[in-house]
């Protein structure tokens, strides 16, 4: 990773915490590389923690999700919002099957809501055939999850992989989001009416290793080695900007995504 003495960028200041300047306008919200179980960067000062239980840390990555013996996730301090970019390495120890289809990787969902059988903003993860970015849109009062995804391999979902969602609504024109397996070479571009959901009164945060709803039966945990997230979407010269980066940074570990 690039490291400079200035913190700053495109006339963005980024906090001494972060002390890596990433190739955006904004810095973002929250950045992780997992050399240790809790290594977090966030621009806002406030760190990542762990949710459940503490999570175990090793070659570089880190295994989370609610099927291990002791179920593990971490809350960033990033809230859900209109305009948002997830980005993700991360692979599935084993095959996804069917009633698995989607394991999250990162989610505002049911894990921090007060109403935990309720239904509450995103997720965006890999499974069985897709990278999927699922939501809760709200039109005019009637609520209903809709989703989208880039085509994905067993084999692909398997492999290390790099990941991006990147979403749009704050224009009040409707949800329009990009989904993009970046390893695979696959994207999906969805719109949808209304807004993104959020419970009244409740603020959701973006976990990593989240996944949303029981009823999918999601049997096994999810490997992250690296997480980004900005309160913004990003442009397609900045996506690919980072997805450089974050190449050139894994091949000193010999990964290619």
């Amino acid at each position: 990773m690039s490291k400079v003495q200035t913190h700053t960028i495109a006339g963005q200041t980024a906090s001494g915490k972060l002390g890596v300047i990433f190739p955006t306008s904004q810095q973002p919200a929250y950045a992780s590389r997992f050399s240790s179980a809790l290594e977090n960067l966030a621009e806002s000062g406030a760190s990542a923690a762990p949710f459940l239980s503490v999570p175990a840390a090793s070659a570089g990555q880190v295994t989370l999700g609610r099927s291990l013996p002791t179920p593990v996730a971490i809350q960033t301090p990033v809230a859900q919002s209109a305009d948002m970019t997830l980005m993700f390495v991360a692979r599935l120890p084993n095959a996804p099957v069917g009633g698995n289809g989607n394991i999250g990787v990162m989610g505002a969902n049911f894990y921090n809501s007060t109403s935990l059988s309720g239904w509450n903003g995103l997720t965006f993860g890999i499974g069985s055939g897709l990278a999927s970015l699922y939501l809760c849109n709200d039109v005019n009062g009637t609520l209903s999850t809709q989703y989208g995804g880039a085509a994905l391999t067993a084999a692909q979902a398997r492999a290390w992989g790099l990941y991006a969602a990147r979403i749009s609504s704050s224009g009040g024109t409707g949800i329009a989001a990009t989904i993009q397996a970046l390893t695979a070479g696959t994207e999906q571009v969805q719109n949808w009416a209304g807004a993104l959901y959020s419970k009244t009164a409740e603020t959701p945060t973006i976990m990593l290793g989240a996944d949303y709803l029981p009823m999918f039966g999601e049997t096994q945990p999810i490997e992250i080695k690296r997480a980004f997230l900005w309160n913004t979407t990003l442009t397609d010269a900045e996506l690919d900007a980072m997805a450089a980066l974050i190449r050139a940074d894994l091949a000193s570990e010999t990964i290619t995504v």
